[in-house]
């Protein structure tokens, strides 16, 4: 027997196929059931028992030397979950404490609401508490991860599990209150295929973790993510995250250099310099986003020797004067009509013809065609080498799910989307293993692309498209942090200068400083001595942001609240309070207990605002008499 908390299943031509009614053959750490003569599916696991907690992938093969039967109905994950819990009251009373639920987190919203409703934009990583008397549903939209609904789930009772699906597109996930447990299924949103002879192929993976009651869950998880599911855990890489300037990719070489030299000269040193969209094609004028056809290029990766005549390479060259390296935007899976590479190659890419009107529309550069997926890693391979770069900054700016439906073949339905995210993990690990130390950042139209399977490659940077405005409200950051209830590595950037209470909102394990990238943005000398005592602020405290979180205040976008976060290092017994007084709370002062400190533990206390120190236990008041206020302190044991 594997695991009581491991199991699976699908139909094979019609029939049900259960893990659990099979025995499997065991090799290594993986168990290989056969479902026909010369058909297999393969489960890797992942033992992860110190963490009460067991993942697994599936891999399907066919060696049968014909096509295999019709699979349908996957679930790579099958399981039936006790979970201690209350019952639930009579009919018409509203729910007590640890009655069965299901906790989900929200994903991304519609882009539109970016820039009319705070409120909305700022439900993104909000909770949705949904209790389970029968059976919930959940899956993402677009083809993208996390678009909609993140693939985390809190089933809780007294006690619980956390249940995380791994895929990069369009999953499933089904919790069903039954007489014995809670059934769960996880999987493929879409999946009815045969293989054809010698393929093999894998579907989605599966993150199981039990707590009991009274369990820090959610620290407890942050560390099973940090230790085995992030890219510290899974490849070379050895930073927690970025720490970047942005500069639009639009500007000028020149105008780069001599920003790049007024940060070195006031002592300000990134160790990213992110250069974003527009540094390639033939914009002859594209000076920020909203300006210029820069757009109309996402294709050709062809430096644009209209602003950059040397390509980019002085750039690279300043930067090093300042021990900093390049962060280098890119859109691979997407090009535009007016490139050359869809001319020239139109049999890597999918199409969608009802779209395709006009003279400028997008097609999907399709991972499953294996000179594609060459193309790109030679792409970026080459970029990597040629300038140095320290990060890779992959986006994707479009649904993918219709693209992947109008391409399958009859009885191969999900073949191509399966295809399409294996290769991009491919890419992926090709990249970070031909250049140990290279960090891919995941951005897809900001935080589109998050599940286990991206978190063990890439950071989330923009963990949310929303920081793209130039007067982004603090609030709303502060409310997408609650991503850290579950996410170590995780990231946020700020386009509003000498700002504390806003630059602090942005605080995160990567930080991108944003206000000097384009050229209607301006710097005094005022503004750069700010910028150094900000990016001194968050050096100083940048390596609590991965440790133990904790949320004392308000979760959601209330302006008359106050949202106070706790990061905490169990090893050193330090850490640091960040509190925003937001700007209509009518109460100056707050006290918390300090979560992760004994009581009887003696902490100095030092305030980042005015210098001072003070001794105390794990008790903290919190005064800021003014509104829109922010305070930072660092406590460390005595």
């Amino acid at each position: 027997m594997i695991s009581k908390n491991f199991g699976f299943s699908f139909y094979y031509d019609g029939k049900l196929f259960k893990s659990s009614e099979n025995t499997p053959e065991k090799i290594g750490d993986s168990y290989v059931f056969t479902v026909d003569d010369g058909v297999t599916v393969t489960a890797q696991i992942k033992n992860l028992s110190q963490y009460d907690a067991m993942g697994w992938v599936l891999y399907f093969e066919n060696k049968s030397g014909k096509d295999s039967g019709i699979f349908s109905d996957i679930n790579d994950c099958d399981v039936c979950l006790e979970v201690e819990h209350t019952p639930f009251p009579k009919v018409g009373y509203n729910p007590v404490e640890g009655n069965l639920r299901v906790i989900s987190m929200n994903g991304m919203v519609e882009g539109y609401h970016y820039t009319e409703n705070d409120p909305y934009s700022a439900t993104e990583y909000g909770f949705c508490t949904n209790y389970l008397k029968g059976k919930r549903s959940f899956a993402n939209i677009s083809g993208r991860a996390s678009d909609g609904t993140m693939p985390f789930f809190n089933l809780a009772g007294t006690n619980g599990y956390m249940v995380a699906v791994g895929w990069t597109g369009s999953w499933k996930a089904d919790f069903e209150k039954t007489d014995d447990g809670v059934c769960v299924k996880t999987g493929l949103a879409k999946a009815k295929f045969f293989l054809k002879n010698g393929e093999k192929l894998r579907t989605t993976s599966v993150l199981l973790m039990k707590y009991e009651k009274n369990e820090d869950f959610s620290n407890k998880f942050r560390k099973l993510i940090r230790e085995n599911y992030s890219h510290k855990a899974c490849t070379p890489a050895t930073r927690d995250g970025i720490f970047a300037c942005e500069l639009w990719g639009g500007i000028t070489s020149e105008e780069m250099t001599k920003r790049l030299a007024r940060y070195k000269e006031h002592g300000i040193s990134f160790e990213d310099i992110w250069i974003d969209a527009g540094w390639y094609g033939e914009c002859t004028d594209c000076p920020d986003p909203f300006t210029g056809d820069w757009y109309r290029h996402t294709g050709n990766w062809e430096v644009n020797k209209n602003v950059h005549p040397d390509d980019l390479c002085d750039v690279r060259d300043e930067a090093a004067k300042n021990n900093s390296r390049i962060m280098l935007w890119f859109e691979p899976e997407r090009a535009v009509s007016t490139t050359d590479i869809m001319k020239d190659r139109p049999d890597w890419f999918i199409a969608l013809p009802h779209y395709e009107t006009g003279d400028f529309y997008s097609r999907l550069l399709y991972y499953g065609n294996k000179e594609a997926r060459e193309y790109v890693k030679k792409v970026i391979s080459d970029y990597v080498t040629k300038l140095n770069l320290s990060v890779y900054r992959q986006d994707f700016n479009c649904s993918a799910d219709e693209f992947f439906s109008i391409n399958d073949e009859e009885n191969r339905v999900g073949i191509t989307e399966i295809s399409h995210i294996t290769g991009m993990y491919e890419i992926w690990d090709y990249l970070t293993q031909k250049h140990p130390g290279l960090l891919i950042d995941n951005c897809s139209s900001g935080g589109r692309r998050i599940d286990i399977e991206t978190l063990s490659r890439s950071i989330i940077f923009f963990r949310s498209d929303y920081q793209c405005g130039f007067n982004a409200n603090a609030e709303v950051l502060q409310a997408h942090n609650n991503i850290a209830t579950y996410l170590p590595y995780n990231g946020c950037t700020t386009k509003v200068k000498s700002d504390d209470y806003t630059v602090r909102s942005s605080y995160s394990s990567s930080w991108g400083a944003a206000f000097y990238n384009t050229f209607f943005q301006s710097m005094d000398e005022q503004d750069m001595a700010w910028a150094k005592k900000i990016c001194d602020e968050y050096l100083r405290i940048r390596k609590y942001f991965s440790e133990n979180f904790y949320s004392h205040a308000s979760k959601i976008f209330d302006t008359s609240s106050w949202a106070v976060f706790q990061y905490h290092d169990e090893k050193t017994e330090s850490g640091v309070v960040l509190a925003f007084r937001r700007c209509e709370s009518p109460f100056d002062r707050l006290s918390i207990k300090l979560c992760g400190v004994k009581g009887e533990t003696k902490l100095v206390y030092e305030n980042f605002n005015n210098g001072e120190t003070h001794t105390s236990d794990n008790t903290l008041e919190i005064i800021l008499p003014e509104k829109r206020s922010s305070v930072i302190f660092e406590y460390k044991k005595i």
